[in-house]
């Protein structure tokens, strides 16, 4: 039997929650767990079956004796971490004591701070390696589902990769007509931080929104994009040997921008912590506890959203040029899980990735990423999931100019 406890009950939990109930073969028991219980209890009372029992418990992360105390009572195979990822290194910590495999869907990223370390996860591989566990980190849509595009377009599309663009359209609409489909703190954290890109072995810098580009994307059409930081750039950079360039372009809508605009002028979005009765607070958690929340957004959502990975290189020494992406409905995930696009995206890639794991085909000792293995079973899986991937032969130019301004946003 394969026994899930899923920590953290959170947005994204809407979509985990009834795919893994969609999986009582894999799945045969999940305790899901979080800070409230009785969030937790609705999805027992809506899932739980004769083919799938589903137990819940309080937890809180940070309360390391209660959570371990509950953990080794329930005694999991599998560990999937849904809480916020500056957690992850504590519920590493707690799989290594309960002796169970681990998942996440996002690298660390410590709080306070705007990019990840993923050096940090991978410091728990020889821990991970001595207990006989396997630990799959960034298993989400991006990186995770990312990754696995790079993986096989080296292995299956293009004889050498010379660059990869990875363009987050951000599409659709909502009832808020300055906030984006996205969750607010990764929008937020993209805007008023410095892009970054891998060139030339290195990692480098670039002033917040200096690089513009448009791409024409299918089904959504031509947006402008803006070059921002993503914690994919520190993935992908280590696993397709002997790439150039790699760079992040993200769509915003220029209400939005013009939004953020005036908060970071009024240093709302710096990540510095001020004292505040006694209090330490950095102004952009403030912000982001404060405005509306994704939750918020999706059931108002409307359109597509779509993300993919342009790799440009070369078949038999003729340059060419794919499109690896997926395009997601917001009203049909809403409608299907009460859940944002997004959310659906990185729950199918987890839910997929958890399959790998009981099933032992990502049965491996220590720390590792997605793209160490195979991809093809993993993207089979993933459209098993509901989450449907294209490739798009012949695709069109990304255009990029540099010195972009926050006016030409969409």
């Amino acid at each position: 039997m394969n026994r899930v406890l899923v920590i953290g009950c959170g947005k994204m939990a809407r979509a985990v929650i009834p795919l893994l109930a969609r999986n009582p073969e894999f799945f045969r028991e999940i305790c899901v767990s979080g800070r409230s219980k009785e969030k937790c209890d609705t999805y027992k009372k809506k899932y739980s079956s004769d083919k799938q029992k589903i137990v819940t418990a309080f937890v809180d992360i940070n309360n390391k004796e209660k959570t371990r105390l509950m953990a080794k009572i329930y005694n999991p195979d599998l560990v999937i971490n849904l809480a916020p990822s500056y957690l992850n290194l504590k519920v590493m910590d707690l799989c290594l004591e309960i002796e169970a495999n681990y998942l996440d869907a996002s690298l660390y990223i410590p709080k306070g701070s705007t990019q990840c370390d993923i050096n940090a996860e991978y410091a728990y591989d020889q821990k991970f390696r001595e207990k006989g566990l396997t630990a799959i980190i960034g298993c989400g849509f991006n990186p995770g589902v990312m990754n696995a595009f790079g993986q096989y377009a080296a292995g299956k599309l293009l004889d050498e990769i010379s660059k990869v663009d990875i363009i987050d359209m951000n599409a659709g609409t909502n009832a808020h007509p300055y906030l984006m489909n996205t969750p607010m703190n990764t929008s937020l954290r993209q805007i008023s931080s410095e892009g970054r890109m891998f060139t030339d072995g290195k990692i480098i810098s670039v002033p917040p929104l200096s690089v513009q580009a448009k791409y024409s994307f299918p089904e959504i059409g031509k947006r402008n994009l803006f070059m921002v930081d993503h914690e994919v750039i520190d993935a992908l950079s280590t696993e397709l040997p002997g790439l150039p360039t790699i760079r992040y372009f993200s769509g915003f809508k220029r209400t939005f921008m013009s939004m953020v605009k005036v908060l970071r002028d009024v240093g709302m979005t710096s990540t510095t912590p001020v004292d505040i009765d006694g209090q330490q607070i950095a102004p952009l958690d403030f912000l982001y506890e404060v405005m509306p929340q994704q939750d918020d957004l999706a059931a108002t959502a409307k359109g597509k959203t779509g993300i993919g990975m342009l790799v440009t290189g070369a078949v038999e020494g003729e340059k060419k040029q794919e499109l690896i992406y997926a395009l997601v409905d917001h009203q049909q995930c809403y409608e299907e899980f009460g859940a944002s696009a997004t959310d659906f995206m990185s729950a199918a890639a987890l839910v997929s990735g958890a399959n790998m794991i009981v099933t032992g085909q990502w049965k491996q000792d220590g720390v590792h990423m997605i793209s160490e293995f195979d991809p093809q079973p993993f993207l089979k899986e993933l459209k098993r999931q509901g989450l449907d991937y294209k490739v798009l032969e012949e695709a069109p130019d990304l255009e990029v100019s540099e010195h972009g301004t926050e006016e030409e946003a969409e």
